[in-house]
């Protein structure tokens, strides 16, 4: 996906003209599926459950601060709901939605946080059928903005840690290291982070079907098989032998699962990376840390962290990649080393990969450290899914490897939990456009474009935190607050039901849609071209 432009909907298009571009377009999809899905056979599962999962990936970007209530909403499908643990439509197909709240900070004279709603509820399959469904947004990844009930919800720019901790140095008087004067001074240059919600094209986003979904008339997509034919079996654990199946810390203590096995050059290891919008990370560097202590200050993302260094079998690491959106706290990231042995003739690289879900500052490691998601296998998936919709990926398999135990703890004390498979990714030579977050240059106006506009909205921002919460009995709520979110998270982590309603299987190449131009829907006006 490259950057989109600004239009306005098409207007004065006969009905005529629509019917027949709709039907131009079921023409080209059964043209180009025909290789792939000319069984006439269709699905054997006829409802997908309600709470199954799937996700999306943006094309329209949305701004609370300028999109409009009722503007139509495209994504892309790029993870199918499964039925009987398959997936039941190809990636690539056109999702629509709809705005349905929304709410900016303006200057933030009544507001201080923006939310917004979409409300996804058109599906249009491979003969061009437009499918209804009912879901709601439950994740946007990567991102500081929490969902609940289906609604985004922005951050008050005034909890940033930098204003939680000049608003408790209120509370201390006689142990202010600042003077009056200087909380003054500092207030008046303090910078906050953008209150306003913005999602870029190439945002994902996962969503929940509330209600059953019927798919008993959809075509059945080939069956894939992720199992290896006995001569790339034996060059995978010929490769294996002697290798560990943890890394460790330059401690010596066990760290992350080698999870992945990338098949393929450098130069297509690195190409398929870049071009699904992942980033190599930066040394450790005194000028790193300072960019990472700033951004856990100002709720912002720093897309090029340093990762730290581990071990596999005394090897440091090759390269690190990682994707992040526009969280400091999440983000997903994998280490790589270069094999001596090779997998069917080629280069072949072994990797970790762990999907961090929250940063905190612990007392006992003397460091801001990471806590990752526990659920390993789904963000494997997810990582498959990256590359492979960008046509990078020439096969996906699997090896079991049953002797490796389920669940483990890395080197900072979280759980992780794995079925063990080591994926073995394929890769091939591409040239597609990169995928890229365009936060730094948006496509439609996310906050007011006048400085003095800006500043002002900060002064309100902060003038409103102190009066409203510049005060002891606020904090001792607050305080209260976090303890009881954090006894709920804790809670919660010890008794997930294992993510039952997450797509467990990777994103296959042979199950993906042709690259197709979407176009106007009738009654579905858009803000953005396709690109």
């Amino acid at each position: 996906m490259g950057h989109g432009r600004l239009t306005s909907p098409l207007r004065g298009i006969s009905a005529m003209r629509l019917v027949a571009r709709r039907g131009l377009l079921a023409a080209l999809a059964c043209l180009f599926l025909s290789p792939a899905f000319s069984s006439p056979a269709f699905a054997s599962c006829e409802y997908v459950i309600a709470g199954k999962s799937f996700w999306i990936r943006l094309i329209d970007p949305v701004a609370s601060y300028s999109s409009k209530l009722g503007t139509t909403v495209r994504a892309v499908l790029i993870q199918s709901p499964e039925c009987d643990s398959r997936p039941v439509f190809p990636a690539g197909l056109e999702v629509l939605g709809t705005i349905s709240k929304i709410r900016k900070v303006g200057l933030g004279f009544i507001h201080d946080s923006a939310y917004v709603e979409i409300q996804f509820n058109h599906l249009f399959t491979a003969a061009g059928q437009a499918l209804p469904f009912t879901a709601e947004v439950v994740e946007v990844d990567n991102a500081r903005e929490a969902v609940r009930h289906g609604v985004f919800r922005g951050i008050r720019a005034t909890n940033a840690p930098q204003g939680r901790i000049t608003s408790g140095l209120i509370h201390l008087p006689r142990f202010n290291p600042y003077t009056d004067a200087g909380l003054i001074v500092y207030r008046a240059v303090t910078v906050l982070p953008e209150p306003e919600i913005y999602l870029p094209p190439g945002t994902d986003l996962r969503l929940r079907l509330n209600l059953p979904l019927y798919v008993g008339d959809q075509p059945e997509l080939p069956s894939v098989s992720f199992a290896m034919d006995e001569h790339e079996r034996g060059d995978v654990e010929m490769l294996l032998q002697g290798q560990s199946d943890r890394t460790t810390t330059r401690s010596g203590k066990d760290s992350d699962v080698v999870n992945l096995l990338f098949v393929g050059s450098q130069e297509q290891v690195e190409d398929a990376f870049t071009a699904a919008g992942w980033r190599t990370a930066d040394a450790n560097s005194k000028n790193a840390f300072f960019k990472e202590f700033g951004a856990f200050l100002t709720f912002s993302n720093y897309p090029n962290m340093p990762v730290s260094r581990q071990l596999l079998s005394g090897q440091l690491q090759d390269m690190a990649w990682q994707k992040s959106f526009n969280s400091y706290g999440k983000r997903e990231h994998l280490r790589l080393w270069s094999q001596s042995k090779t997998v069917q003739g080629e280069q072949a690289w072994l990797s970790a990969y762990t999907r961090e879900a929250g940063a905190a500052l612990s007392v006992k490691y003397h460091k801001f450290i990471h806590h990752i998601d526990r659920n390993l296998d789904d963000g494997i998936n997810m990582l498959v899914r990256d590359l492979a919709l960008t046509g990078c990926v020439e096969s996906v398999r699997q090896l079991p490897r049953p002797n490796l135990p389920q669940t483990m703890l890395n080197s900072t004390g979280d759980e992780m939990h794995t079925d063990g498979n080591l994926t073995v990714v394929h890769l091939k030579s591409c040239a597609r456009p990169v995928m890229q977050y365009p936060r730094n240059a948006p496509l439609i106006p996310v906050r007011p474009r006048n400085r003095f506009v800006r500043y002002l909205r900060t002064q309100v921002l902060l003038y409103k935190s102190d009066v409203i919460r510049g005060n002891i009995i606020y904090g001792a709520f607050d305080l209260s607050l976090m303890t009881i979110r954090s006894l709920r998270h804790r809670h919660s982590t010890q008794n997930d039901d294992s993510c039952d309603d997450l797509p467990m299987s990777p994103v296959s190449p042979d199950t993906l849609f042709p690259q197709l131009t979407f176009t106007e829907r009738p009654g579905f006006p858009s803000q953005v071209t396709p690109y």
